[in-house]
């Protein structure tokens, strides 16, 4: 903290964004339990709930049943104060959502790309959204590639995008902040969130899974590893198309070329145990338009000869990602949205 002590208005926001927090966990909070919770002291609570309250972050519950003392007001954020726009962005056509800080989608659909250049389609969408809502403060994009400075590296889609700083293009358009992800990592991100935690995940900094996605034009992956996204120091963590399975094959030439079931299972039950070896993940989630799933038994007999009892992921076939792929967008626009400063800037899901 020493480095912050001359700092006084960046203490100022930290200590905001503590409450802040502290008000997101809790749905709602007196002063002294925000003490309580954030350690700050009651007259910064209060001097900081005043002016979050003028701005409209804030909104004042009113005062609590008595308990024979001084009734205590209580508050709550107000979770429309600031809106996440969702894009997941394909050839042919452009899913959209909207959503507040707490995650609750207020609109979403489904438009089609008639123009020859998709980022014709994503301003029409968002000059709609942006002049719908006032409070749009974040957009995140899921694109069929991996990303870098906001230009897309790898993958036949979008291939306008690879020449083109999306990213910085849209950000000075809309003077809004605007981040770029991996669609495969969006996926992720949004089945963990999805349906881990319904099975009985109650802790996302500890889970540990790979999703895989097989689409006809290649396949990718998502990585968690201990709660946090892995993208790798360039973004091209999760290209696991390209994974040598020896004799010069890669994965995706080996599931793709005409093959047996035993062919097909073989390879993928390779793929999943080299993996293990690395990242160790309690999950494999596979998936995708072009997954033979009438083949998952057999990939589980496979992996049962190639990777010990005591270290075999569980493997758990994703019937749709679609669904999966808009959350774990709007999940990481938020987060993006909801950063502000931090003492600790790791993310976890």
């Amino acid at each position: 903290m020493s480095e912050l002590s001359g700092r006084p208005n960046i203490l100022k926001r930290l200590n905001s964004d503590i409450i802040k927090n502290a008000l997101k966990n809790l749905e709602s909070a007196t002063k002294a339990e925000l003490v309580q919770e954030t350690g700050i002291s009651l007259t910064t609570v209060g001097v900081i709930l005043s002016k979050l309250i003028e701005e409209g972050e804030v909104q004042n519950q009113g005062y609590d049943e008595s308990s024979g003392g001084r009734r205590a007001e209580r508050y709550t954020l107000n979770l429309n104060y600031s809106l996440a726009v969702a894009l997941c962005v394909e050839n042919k056509y452009l899913d959209y959502a909207v959503g507040n800080s707490a995650g609750e989608l207020l609109e979403e659909g489904r438009v089609e790309i008639t123009e020859t250049k998709q980022i014709n389609a994503v301003e029409d969408v968002l000059n709609s959204l942006i002049d719908k809502f006032d409070s749009i403060k974040c957009i995140g994009i899921g694109v069929p590639a991996a990303v870098a400075n906001g230009r897309l590296f790898t993958g036949t889609k979008l291939e306008e995008w690879h020449n083109f700083n999306v990213q910085d293009y849209l950000e000075k358009k809309y003077n809004i902040p605007v981040i770029m992800e991996n669609d495969l990592n969006a996926i992720a991100v949004g089945f963990a969130n999805n349906h881990l935690k319904e099975d009985g995940v109650s802790s996302s900094k500890f889970l540990n899974m790979i999703y895989i996605n097989f689409m006809t034009t290649g396949i990718g992956s998502g990585i968690i590893a201990n709660g946090m996204l892995i993208r790798g120091f360039s973004n091209y963590a999760g290209e696991i198309s390209f994974l040598q399975l020896g004799n010069g094959d890669t994965f995706a030439s080996t599931v793709t070329k005409e093959h047996t079931n035993d062919e097909y299972a073989n390879a993928i039950a390779i793929a999943i145990g080299n993996l293990s070896c690395i990242v160790n993940p309690e999950y494999v989630v596979i998936g995708g338009d072009a997954f033979e799933e009438y083949n998952l038994d057999l990939i589980n007999e496979y992996c049962s000869r190639y990777i010990p009892q005591n270290v075999r992921p569980k493997i758990i076939h994703a019937e749709d990602y679609r669904e999966d792929y808009i959350s774990g967008i709007m999940h990481l626009t938020i987060e993006e949205m909801n950063s502000g400063i931090r003492l600790v800037t790791t993310k976890r899901l």
